[in-house]
């Protein structure tokens, strides 16, 4: 069994370079058929992955969400099986796909566990594994991004993003098509879901699941700044699906148009704006996930 083990050292913080010399480390102990490659910048994981696959069974991923989104973009459509080692901050794939967030302990799933299929949503040019967002979540990814540079560092950041887009939320007005279905409604954000959890364990879509051929779409409706500040706490325990302005539906393919154009996200990564339009892909690449 060949392992090609694809790291982004920046991950986590800091905290993916700590996981990689341990890896090495056990690499070096066990002796294992594992090459340990690392990643220089943004998009590399998808060119590593795709030469990776030509000659590796199995593909890890060590880093965070973002890198897992990069490392099945490059080899998702191969005969290589994707495999995850969490070195990151929110960790969702590993959270979605029951994976242990210890580094040996991921390590020994890639060496002893068994394969499942994984559905993949393709929307235009990107794809993603966990979520995409459009609209208030999208703005925190954006009010993160613009703090990068800042004294504040780790979650006060994203605590300050946060406060910053609920001071400044806006409602826009959305033309969402889900497979047949068609709604016309104002809304603050929609997350699309492949697994329940995101945003680093907001459980957006607790029905949701990685082989349900299905997209869980999470509408925010209209919502003022108190109302949403209210709710978000009961996001983490999925307690928000009975609120009366989020409306959760499953569907085959999602569009959505907007009046005004609208930053898209994909596994934590923003790239363009709406219009929107996606498609589930059912047991598109094969995931090493435990045993047990």
């Amino acid at each position: 069994m060949s392992v090609a083990i694809i790291a982004n050292p920046s991950a986590g913080r800091g905290r993916a370079q700590r996981v990689i010399e341990k890896i090495a480390g056990v690499i070096r102990e066990r002796r294992l058929d594992c090459e340990l490659i690392t990643t220089t910048g943004p998009k590399h994981a998808i060119e590593l992955a795709s030469k990776a696959s030509q000659n590796h069974e199995i593909i890890a991923a060590l880093g965070g969400d973002g890198t897992i989104n990069e490392v099945i973009t490059g080899m998702w459509d191969t005969k290589s099986k994707l495999a995850i080692i969490p070195g990151g901050t929110g960790n969702d794939y590993a959270r979605g796909l029951g994976l242990p967030r210890e580094p040996v302990a991921a390590l020994d799933v890639i060496l002893t566990g068994k394969t499942t299929k994984m559905d993949i949503v393709r929307e235009t040019d990107r794809i993603f594994g966990v979520v995409s967002t459009i609209g208030f979540p999208s703005t925190v990814l954006i009010n993160v991004n613009a703090h990068r540079d800042s004294w504040i560092k780790g979650s006060p950041v994203f605590l300050a993003a946060v406060v910053q887009t609920i001071r400044d939320l806006q409602s826009y007005r959305a033309q969402i098509t889900i497979d047949e279905m068609e709604i016309d409604t104002d809304v603050v954000g929609v997350v699309l879901m492949n697994m329940p959890w995101g945003g680093g364990g907001l459980k957006f879509a607790p029905a949701a699941r990685y082989d349900d051929s299905m997209i869980s779409v999470v509408i925010i409706k209209s919502i003022g700044r108190w109302g949403l500040m209210r709710a978000l706490p009961s996001v983490y325990f999925g307690k928000h699906v009975n609120h009366p302005r989020v409306e959760i539906l499953q569907g085959k393919k999602v569009r959505i148009e907007t009046e005004v154009p609208l930053a898209k996200s994909f596994d934590g990564d923003l790239e363009g704006v709406t219009p929107y339009e996606a498609e589930i892909h059912p047991q598109a690449t094969s995931v090493i996930v435990s045993s047990s």
